[in-house]
């Protein structure tokens, strides 16, 4: 039984001291999340022109165009407002439907599955019609199409805020825009939640936990061996 413990707790404890390196490491290679963190990313925090693709870990920031390709977001001068925002877009479907590589407007990736997502625009509403409309559209981790709404911004004063908050479950990109031509308003904010804590940095914490219990229970009972031996 003592051999047997030996042998096993010698596996767990370089198991453990492996997984302390791969936690260690993988908190300089993966960015870190708490159970609270909210992101935000706000154009007036940059200079006009700045690139906000990538100005957070957590998030890809593109205007799609379909099929045709993609583009950098950039921080814009509002004509209206004279502020500066991540600008005005349509969203609607170009050479297919229902998957994200055919998807225009403001296009969102993640990097983890985001709890809720909240983004907010001035509505400039320069078509009076019914038109006047905002869509979104949620993709899960394939890029197919799970959730999606419009809503009618016709009637609202141009000028007013308006904001939207998203929670759709397993949503990996996030598509939004107007629904008519032009965008009934200009984009000028966006935050998210993400923060739910990694299955995989759980299972090496529990590997180095079982490492350290088996380790401590060899010198016990080899403790314990050399005592009856005496």
């Amino acid at each position: 039984m003592g051999i047997a413990y030996k042998k096993l707790g010698a596996v767990f404890a370089r198991a453990g001291i492996l997984a302390s390196i791969l936690m260690a490491a993988s908190s300089f290679l993966i960015p870190s999340i708490t159970e609270a963190s909210i992101i935000t990313v706000d154009p007036g925090d940059y200079a006009e022109g700045a690139d906000l693709s990538n100005v957070s870990p957590f998030v890809t920031l593109q205007y799609l165009d379909g099929s045709y390709g993609s583009y950098p977001i950039k921080a814009k001068r509002s004509l209206f407002s004279g502020d500066l925002t991540f600008g005005t877009m349509q969203s609607q479907w170009v050479q297919c439907v229902g998957r994200y590589e055919c998807a225009q407007g403001f296009g969102m990736a993640f990097t983890h599955s985001p709890r809720w997502v909240s983004f907010s625009m001035t509505l400039t509403n320069i078509v009076l019609s019914e038109l006047s409309t905002l869509v979104w559209h949620a993709f899960d981790e394939v890029g197919d199409e799970i959730a999606w709404q419009r809503t009618i911004t016709y009637g609202l004063e141009p000028g007013q805020f308006y904001s939207w908050n998203i929670a759709v479950p397993n949503m990996k990109y996030l598509v939004v825009g107007g629904g008519g031509y032009p965008s009934p308003g200009e984009f000028n904010q966006l935050s998210f939640a993400v923060g739910v804590a990694e299955p995989s940095a759980l299972a090496l914490f529990s590997l180095g936990l079982m490492g350290l219990f088996f380790k401590r229970r060899v010198i016990h009972l080899e403790a314990g061996l050399r005592n009856r031996q005496t």
